[in-house]
C-alpha cells in the first residue's frame, strides 16, 4: 500500500492543516510551500507565508473584542481571496505557519553551516 507522504516533503502539520514541498517540483511549485487547511489549498512563496502570517498576527491583535462566535476575515497572499475565521481556527492557523516558519529558518541556518 502506497504511503500517503510518498509525493511530499511535510514541513510541517497540526489537526488544522499541514504545509508541505512537492518531491516532483515543476517549474511553477518549485520553491513553493503548499499550505493545505479548512478544505483549501494554496501555493505560496517563502516570503508570501512570512507575509501571511504577519497579516494574521495583526488581526489577531486588532480583531473582534467580542470572544465568543466572532469571526475575522483575513486577507490572503493572494489578491482576491480572503478567509472568514473563527479566533480558534486564527489560533491553530498561526500555529501551523508558525511551525512553518521555525522550519524554513532552521533549513536555512543548517544550509549555511554545511
Amino acid at each position: 500500500m502506497k504511503d500517503h507522504y510518498d509525493d511530499i516533503n511535510v514541513i510541517h502539520y497540526n489537526d488544522f492543516g499541514i504545509a508541505f514541498n512537492w518531491k516532483q517540483n515543476t517549474f511553477s511549485t518549485k520553491n513553493k510551500i503548499q499550505l493545505v487547511f479548512k478544505d483549501t489549498g494554496i501555493l505560496l512563496s517563502k516570503s508570501e507565508v512570512l507575509s501571511f502570517k504577519s497579516d494574521i498576527e495583526y488581526v489577531m491583535c486588532n480583531g473582534c473584542n467580542f470572544k465568543e462566535k466572532c469571526k475575522n476575515l483575513i486577507p490572503s497572499p493572494c489578491e482576491y481571496i480572503s478567509f472568514s475565521m473563527s479566533d480558534s481556527e486564527l489560533i491553530s492557523l498561526i500555529d501551523l505557519l508558525a511551525g512553518v516558519c521555525f522550519s524554513i529558518e532552521l533549513t536555512e541556518i543548517l544550509e549555511n553551516i554545511i
